[in-house]
C-alpha cells in the first residue's frame, strides 16, 4: 500500500518537474520528506554539524528518518528492553512497551536539484555493535549502522554501512556547545562525504571517514 502510494505522489508531481524534496516525499510515501533548500545545497564543502532526531515517537520530519530505517527500527523493538544493573535505575527511554525503544539518530543531507541524498546513522539499544573509547565521561562514542539513501525520480536507493554515534551521558562536567560536535562535508570533485568527530575538543581519527556517494562495484 505505501509503494502504491508512493507511486500515485510521483506521478502527480512529475509533470511539474519536482525538486529533490518532492522526490523524497514519493519515494517515503506518506512520511514527510525532510524539508530542505528548494533548488540545491550551497557551499557543499562547507564543514557542518549533523541534525538529530528522536525517533522513539516520530512525528513530522522525523517521519522521514523512521521510514528509512524502519527495518532496523523493527529489529531492535521486537528484543526485550537491556537488562538492568543490580542498583540502577531504569532508563525511561529504553524500557517503553510501545514506540521505538531508545532510537535517534543523525543526519546530512544534500540536495543536488534533481537528487536528494541523505547520510543517516540509527542508533538504539540493539543494532550498535561496539564502543570506542572516549576521552570524556560525559560521552559515549559507539559504532551504529549507517545509510546512505539516494532519492531521484521515481527511484531511491539505500547503501548500508557503519559509522560512529556520539551519546551525550550527563555524567561529568559540564562541556561548551563546540567541544562534542560531529561534522560533515560533501567534497564535490571526490564525490563523497566526509565524517569528523571531535569530543571534549579531541579529534577521535577512529570515527573519521570518508563515504563515497557511488561506490566502486
Amino acid at each position: 500500500m505505501r509503494r502504491t502510494r508512493a507511486l500515485r505522489c510521483f506521478l502527480s508531481l512529475a509533470a511539474a518537474s519536482p525538486s529533490a524534496p518532492a522526490l523524497a516525499q514519493a519515494a517515503f510515501g506518506d512520511a514527510p520528506a525532510p524539508q530542505r533548500e528548494p533548488t540545491y545545497t550551497a557551499d557543499p564543502d562547507r564543514w557542518r554539524p549533523v541534525a538529530y532526531a528522536d525517533l522513539m515517537f516520530p512525528t513530522g520530519e522525523a517521519e522521514a528518518y523512521a521510514s528509512i530505517w524502519q527495518d532496523r527500527l523493527d529489529e531492535s523493538n521486537a528484543k526485550p528492553p537491556p537488562a538492568i544493573v543490580p542498583g540502577q535505575k531504569p532508563n525511561p527511554a529504553t524500557s517503553y512497551a510501545v514506540g521505538n525503544r531508545g532510537a535517534s539518530e543523525w543526519h546530512f543531507s544534500i540536495n543536488f536539484q534533481t537528487k536528494l541524498v541523505v547520510l543517516t546513522v540509527l542508533s538504539t539499544p540493539h543494532v550498535c555493535t561496539d564502543e570506542i573509547p572516549t576521552p570524556s565521561p560525559t560521552t559515549k562514542i559507539k559504532v551504529c549502522p549507517m545509510r546512505l539513501a539516494t532519492f531521484e525520480g521515481a527511484r531511491y536507493s539505500i547503501i548500508d554501512g557503519a559509522a560512529c554515534f556520539l551519546e551525550k551521558t550527563g555524567v561529568g562536567p559540564v562541556e561548551d556547545s563546540t567541544a562534542t560536535t560531529t561534522l560533515v562535508s560533501y567534497d564535490v570533485n571526490l564525490r563523497a562525504f566526509k565524517i569528523r568527530y571531535t569530543v571534549a575538543h579531541t579529534n577521535i581519527p577512529q570515527c573519521d571517514q570518508t563515504v563515497l556517494l557511488h561506490p566502486a562495484q
